[in-house]
């Protein structure tokens, strides 16, 4: 933050710091951005500084096609903060029970998951993770229009694999079989032990030595349920993504003017299903 603070006085010499804080300015980068005010003329200027590399980040306005820099908080809507941190809650307590489900069974959860601790702790988090997705969601068992793609669930591999996990999910449905999350994290020209922006994802969802889904796309519009829609209904499931996190949706449930929910196939941190109410979104990746 201190590097933000200095190259804004620089920057703007006779500017008035108004605040400092830390960002997500380019999901999954984080960094700090100071808000620097012209005496004079009255304009706010921003400046962010990467939280890792100290590096300077130029400021470049949303587009239609383009989310600029941005900041995670802008992205959150002032009514569903209670909501989502309930819902946070209750994946913190599925979280703790997995944890000590995990002890109980003598698994390390600081190393990677080997499909023989899956296999351990598999009876314990079945059904710590129905009893918190009941707290979560309770869908109703009725729709005006409902799909489900047949799509299997992963979990991934280290804590910063949630968009090659997903990706994996995505790839087996359409191939049968899917690279190894670290594959598919190298294509994505992942740097350790960082997570994967949306632009660096496309990389592997375009590509013919990835996905070959030259078509796909991220979009920052996540207003309209329509568009997943037409997407599980042409049989393509697409990556879900919130500020810090990545899933594969599979399928939606339609409610008309009552709540509609989205199936979510979560790799974190044992893989799971579940239904979330649409609205939870901060981002898409179209794979098509």
């Amino acid at each position: 933050m201190d590097k933000s603070i200095e190259t804004a006085k620089t920057k703007y010499p006779t500017g008035e710091i108004m605040s400092t804080k830390m960002v997500v300015y380019d999901y999954p980068e984080i960094g700090a951005m100071t808000i620097v005010k012209d005496k004079i003329r009255g304009d706010e200027h921003r400046i962010f500084v990467d939280a890792y590399t100290l590096d300077v980040i130029p400021d470049q306005p949303a587009t239609k096609t383009e989310p600029g820099v941005w900041s995670m908080y802008e992205k959150v809507v002032k009514n569903k903060i209670d909501e989502n941190l309930k819902k946070w809650q209750n994946s913190d307590e599925l979280v703790k029970s997995i944890e000590q489900a995990a002890t109980d069974k003598g698994v390390n959860i600081n190393v990677p998951v080997t499909e023989e601790n899956i296999k351990k702790l598999r009876d314990n988090t079945t059904i710590a993770s129905k009893t918190v997705q009941k707290t979560i969601i309770s869908p109703a068992n009725f729709g005006f229009a409902q799909k489900l793609l047949s799509v299997p669930v992963y979990s991934q591999a280290t804590t910063y694999y949630c968009v090659p996990a997903s990706a994996a999910m995505i790839t087996t449905y359409y191939k049968g079989s899917s690279p190894s999350q670290s594959s598919i994290y190298q294509m994505m020209n992942g740097v350790a032990p960082h997570g994967v922006s949306a632009s660096r994802a496309l990389l592997y969802y375009k590509s013919s030595n990835g996905l070959n889904k030259p078509n796909s796309s991220s979009s920052f519009d996540v207003r309209y349920l329509a568009d997943i829609r037409n997407e599980i209904d042409n049989n393509r499931p697409l990556q879900s993504n919130t500020a810090t996190h990545a899933r594969a949706c599979v399928g939606y449930q339609y409610n008309g003017l009552l709540t509609s929910y989205l199936r979510l196939n979560d790799p974190w941190p044992i893989g799971h299903s579940y239904w979330e109410a649409f609205g939870s979104e901060s981002d898409r990746i179209y794979v098509k």
